[in-house]
């Protein structure tokens, strides 16, 4: 099973059972006997542990423990559970647990993969030396079900299991976009082994000297992944990149330790032309879930501003943070940003109305932005984050008409037809679900025409005109785990109809067009839809 994506969190197994028939404790094949022990097993969302793509793979096997609760001695030890055709139903594999026959209450412990032979009983040997198989070496433990027996386990015994190691995940892009294939990637000078207890998920202290790791890369090397130790880390954690007989050492924005349970992505651009391999790093910057991938270089050049609402989050005991609006990469040598952030959801629709409150934006100085006050010539003043996306009040919709959410957009055919008819069924897509995420964006020049076309704003400054616009949007599917996504890209044009469909692209294919990555939490499998929702 590929799991490359697996990390942190819940499996529930129900474990059922029928009348007990005089057969032996175990070993056990007459397919009439009801009163095993098998699991069933429900995969939680995207943030908690979950199987490859939401589903387990066929002949997938964890190790199930069942310890006496008043000693924690074993009563059953490693026995191997399989859901032969990958739908999560587990059965023992050959052998399977059943309760104790004289109502001892019992404790489970089980773990994945499984391992046939633990010479230490409940002490799970880690080695990520090998990162060619990660579901090899993913270690997840469960110790939470505790004090059952033959009259309780009928309502259900649910194993919640979680991960104990780190994982890394390397979001590669070239900058040109030239292929990196036979790039490498080590993670440096980390320890690779160590013990985990099964009963209190415990690490023992990394063993043996520091190494550096070949992290597994997928067919383009876009992407980059390694199952790690948890350990203390002196400063940053180092990466080393080697293609065509070139290296070049980075460093991640990782420092302190590798946490259990943690999940590191991190992106990097890289170049590989020339007579070295030079790289842009993801910057450190406030970010959230639909917040594209800003670069070091990108943040140096551009404004990273994140707008907040008039009210705070609020818990059953406190208050803390400000809800947030919206956020932008804005240039403020072109006045246009490039993409606008966003979350929609019930919270941001009421009934406000418009507020046309034309102004500046009050987060950098009026001289970096575009006068707009009586608009562009031969252009609307075409929102980025709609209007009608913050009607929740009138300060949330006030702040859709600051200047730097503005660009030079035709009208008709355009921002008042097509353009308008999408926002108004992304709206509708946000309802019946937690949250929508949402990135919109203007590019000025395109893969083949770098030459920017500028008008005047009311102080006669340039401002670029933008030759496509595109919209990039994720939501959760609650039932699965999975994720949804679909993008859209319109060329400034007049467009004849309405149909916004024929724009539809997928996510991957807008990020080849765009350079900027989307939804970096999001597997790039889930990003590969063009179909409309």
């Amino acid at each position: 099973m590929n799991r490359l994506t697996v990390w942190g969190g819940v499996f529930a197994l129900l474990i059922l059972q029928a009348c007990d028939n005089g057969t032996p404790e175990r070993m056990q094949t007459d397919n009439s006997v009801t009163d095993k022990v098998t699991f069933t097993s429900s995969i939680e969302n995207n943030s908690a542990s979950r199987a490859y793509d939401g589903k387990w793979e066929k002949n997938d096997r964890i190790g199930v423990f069942m310890l006496n609760n008043a000693d924690g001695t074993p009563i059953e030890s490693n026995v191997p559970y399989i859901t032969s055709s990958g739908d999560g139903n587990f059965v023992g594999d050959g052998d399977f647990i059943r309760f104790p026959e004289e109502g001892t209450v019992v404790d489970f412990v089980a773990c994945y993969p499984y391992k046939a032979d633990l010479a230490d009983g409940l002490s799970y040997s880690v080695d990520v030396s090998d990162q060619s198989s990660q579901k090899a070496i993913d270690l997840m433990v469960s110790n939470n079900l505790t004090g059952r027996d033959l009259t309780n386990q009928a309502t259900g015994n649910n194993l919640q299991f979680t991960h104990v190691l780190s994982k890394l995940v390397l979001n590669l892009r070239s900058a040109d976009n030239g292929s990196l294939q036979g790039l490498k990637v080590y993670v440096l000078g980390t320890k690779v082994r160590a013990s985990v207890g099964l009963k209190d998920k415990k690490q023992t202290e990394p063993e043996g000297e520091a190494q550096d790791i070949l992290m597994y890369t997928n067919d383009d090397c876009t992407q980059a992944e390694a199952v790690l130790v948890p350990q203390t880390i002196g400063g940053k954690l180092k990466l080393r990149l080697e293609i065509n007989g070139k290296s070049k050492e980075v460093e991640t924005g990782i420092e302190g330790g590798l946490v259990a349970g943690n999940k590191y992505i991190y992106s990097l651009t890289v170049s590989n032309t020339g007579g070295q391999i030079v790289t842009d790093p993801e910057a450190e910057y406030t970010r959230w879930f639909e917040t594209p991938v800003i670069t070091e270089s990108q943040l140096a050049q551009y404004e990273y501003i994140t707008h907040y609402t008039d009210t705070k989050y609020t818990g059953s005991n406190s208050s803390w943070g400000s809800v947030r609006n919206y956020s932008m990469l804005y240039d403020t040598d072109l006045k246009i940003a490039y993409w606008v952030a966003y979350p929609l959801c019930g919270y941001y629709l009421g009934d406000s109305g418009r507020t046309d409150a034309w102004d500046f934006d009050p987060s950098i100085p009026n001289g970096l932005q575009a006068n707009l006050g009586k608009g562009f010539s031969g252009y609307d003043r075409g929102h980025q984050i709609p209007s009608g996306d913050r009607t929740g009040s009138r300060s949330m919709n006030t702040a859709t008409f600051y200047y730097t959410n503005m660009t030079p957009q035709i009208g008709k055919g355009l921002n008042q037809t097509i353009w308008a008819d999408l926002e108004g069924a992304v709206r509708g897509w946000s309802s019946g679900i937690d949250t929508l995420y949402v990135v919109t964006g203007a590019m000025p020049v395109t893969q083949t025409d770098k030459n920017i076309t500028y008008v005047d704003d009311n102080s006669g400054r340039d401002v670029a005109v933008p030759k496509y616009y595109f919209k990039a949007l994720a939501r959760r599917i609650s039932s699965t785990g999975s994720y949804q996504t679909i993008a859209f890209k319109m060329d400034q044009k007049r467009y004849s109809g309405n149909d916004y469909a024929q724009c539809a692209l997928s996510v991957n294919e807008l990020e080849e067009i765009t350079g900027f990555t989307f939804f970096p939490n999001i597997d790039d499998q889930y990003k590969n839809s063009s179909e409309l929702w």
